[in-house]
C-alpha cells in the first residue's frame, strides 16, 4: 500500500521507536543488536589500582596489560622513573592474576596458566638479558673514563663489550691472521667488522679507509665499522659516506656508550683529551 504526506511520516517514526525499545529482532528469533555486539568484547579495561580481579573480563583485561607491560619494559629505550613504574605494574599484575586463578574453578585456571607462565618467563629472561647489558654498558663506560691508559688490546676489548652492550654477538679475532678485523659482529642478518685503531694523538686518513674497505670485502660483510681514539680527516670522512664504512671517533664513543647505557643512567665524565 503506498502511503504519502505526514500521517505517513508518523507512522514510520512510530514504528523505529517501537523496534528500538523492543529486546528482540523482529520475529523473535535470538537477541538484538545490542546483545549481539556485547560478545565481541572479553576484556574488561584494566585497573592499576583495583585491589583484587574478581570476573573472567577483568582477568583477560590483566592479562593484555601484561602483555603490552612485559613488551614495552624490555623491548624500548625508557627513563629510569618509566622502567621503575613499569616494573611495578608488571608485578601487581602478576599478583593479582596468581590470586584470581587460585580462587577460580580448576578449567579456567587450566585454560590460562600456560600463557601467565610464558608471560613470566618472558619477563624473567627480559630482566637477564637487561642486566646483563647494563653490566657491560658499565664496564665500557668505566674503560671509557680509563682510554687514556688503555692498550690496544685492552681497547679492542672495550670496543667488543660496548658493541655486545648494544645487542650484536661479537667475536674477537685480532692477531696476525685477522686479516684486517679485529672484532667480527652479527646481529640479525647484519655481518659487520670492526677494525680499531688506538691513537692518543694524530688523524685517521682515507689511505687507511680504503684499505679497510678492501677488508671489508674480503671478509664478505655487509658494513664495517672503524673505530679510533683519535679523529678522521675530512678526505677520510668523505671516502666513508660512498662505501658501506661507519666512523666511530673519540666523541662517538662516548654517544655509544650511553646509548648502551641508557635514558637516566649515571655518567662517568669524558676523558679530557677527546
Amino acid at each position: 500500500m503506498e502511503c504519502l504526506g505526514p500521517q505517513c511520516a508518523a507512522m514510520l517514526v512510530e514504528w523505529i521507536r517501537t523496534q528500538s525499545e523492543s529486546p528482540t529482532i523482529s520475529g523473535g528469533e535470538g537477541p538484538g543488536p545490542q546483545a549481539r555486539q556485547g560478545l565481541l568484547w572479553r576484556a574488561a579495561p584494566y585497573q592499576e589500582d583495583a585491589p583484587a580481579l574478581t570476573t573472567t573480563a577483568e582477568l583477560e583485561g590483566a592479562l593484555e596489560h601484561l602483555r603490552y607491560a612485559v613488551f614495552r619494559r624490555f623491548q624500548n629505550q625508557l627513563t629510569r622513573s618509566e622502567r621503575s613504574r613499569l616494573d611495578n605494574s608488571i608485578e601487581n599484575a602478576f599478583f593479582k592474576i596468581d590470586r584470581y586463578l587460585l580462587r577460580t574453578v580448576e578449567a579456567e585456571r587450566a585454560a590460562h596458566e600456560p600463557e601467565v607462565g610464558r608471560l613470566r618467563e618472558e619477563a624473567r629472561e627480559g630482566k637477564e638479558r637487561v642486566e646483563r647489558l647494563r653490566l657491560q654498558a658499565r664496564r665500557a663506560e668505566l674503560k671509557l673514563a680509563q682510554l687514556t691508559t688503555l692498550t690496544p688490546e685492552t681497547f679492542e676489548e672495550f670496543v667488543g663489550e660496548l658493541f655486545e652492550a648494544m645487542g650484536y654477538e661479537v667475536q674477537q679475532v685480532g692477531g696476525s691472521g685477522d686479516e684486517g678485523a679485529d672484532i667480527r659482529l652479527r646481529r640479525g642478518d647484519l655481518f659487520a667488522i670492526v677494525q680499531c685503531k688506538y691513537h692518543k694523538r694524530g688523524v685517521v686518513g682515507s689511505p687507511e679507509l680504503q684499505k679497510f674497505l678492501g677488508s671489508v670485502h674480503h671478509n664478505h660483510a655487509h658494513k664495517g665499522f672503524f673505530v679510533t681514539t683519535s679523529t678522521f680527516s675530512l678526505a677520510a670522512e668523505k671516502f666513508a659516506t660512498d662505501h658501506p664504512i661507519e666512523l666511530v671517533d673519540g666523541p662517538r664513543l662516548v654517544e655509544l656508550v650511553t646509548q648502551a647505557l641508557g635514558p637516566g643512567a649515571r655518567r662517568e665524565p669524558e676523558p679530557s683529551w677527546f
